[in-house]
């Protein structure tokens, strides 16, 4: 006979206590599981996985969310002053899966090429998280989630600075096409707020004036380094002219 196929388990804590427990013993966070049917950014399923559906997590305030907004719900609150964020949310997925997908599926999964993260960076969001070996939550910058080293759950999201800024991304043929490149530009007191996306092996804030040397950029079957370093450079001198001269 075949060897007996287990299925994973699936735990849904309703407190930070039954979370932080299943945390400590290794469980791989899936949001809501909404990753589950997505062929571009599937979920890793671990022998015991967390289903944060029951935490609560699904309020939004001024510039805030929990981790189980959908990216719909955010993208209908007034993003005027957050207006990258606005345009990430725009492209990201498609108009029904984006009912689906939550704020904290985002950030958790770490993908260098969610539209969302850059977004946030230039606006210095901060994620509010709780980390296996810490009982307590922390806030931390968004980019922060990729040096955590131990298993998490993101449990908010707060928009940051508000100011003018703009996200744009180069992808393939089809709309909803995994970005090749991004960024996202925010104008600042006394200068510029610029993060890179998908073209690097991680979210990264960049100078405007010094862009990272080729041999920063990745290079897989959809673009090589040094074509990623040229659309970086033209979407970064293209955004901050738009947010100098709005038409």
């Amino acid at each position: 006979m075949g060897e007996v196929l287990q299925k994973p388990a699936v735990l849904v804590p309703k407190t930070l206590e039954e979370l932080h427990s299943a945390l400590r013993a290794g469980a791989n966070v899936i949001g809501g599981g909404v990753g589950l049917m997505s062929r571009a950014m599937p979920p890793e399923l671990a022998e015991l996985n967390v289903d944060l559906s029951a935490m609560g997590l699904g309020a939004v305030e001024a510039h805030a969310a929990g981790a189980m907004v959908p990216l719909s719900r955010l993208a209908a609150t007034d993003l005027a002053r957050h207006r990258a964020v606005a345009e990430a949310l725009e492209v990201t997925a498609t108009p029904a899966l984006r009912r689906l997908i939550t704020v904290g599926g985002v950030l958790g999964a770490r993908q260098v090429r969610a539209d969302l993260v850059p977004a946030l960076a230039v606006h210095d969001a901060q994620v509010t998280v709780l980390r296996a070996d810490a009982p307590v939550p922390v806030r931390i910058p968004v980019l922060d989630l990729w040096d955590v080293d131990v298993p998490f759950a993101v449990l908010s999201i707060e928009l940051g600075e508000a100011g003018p800024s703009r996200y744009r991304r180069v992808a393939g043929h089809q709309p909803i096409a995994p970005s090749v490149a991004s960024v996202a530009v925010r104008r600042r007191a006394g200068g510029w707020s610029v993060c890179v996306g998908a073209a690097m092996t991680r979210p990264q804030l960049v100078d405007p004036r010094r862009i990272p040397p080729v041999a920063a950029f990745r290079t897989d079957h959809r673009g090589s380094a040094e074509y990623r370093h040229h659309l970086v450079g033209v979407l970064v001198r293209d955004l901050m002219t738009e947010i100098e001269e709005p038409t």
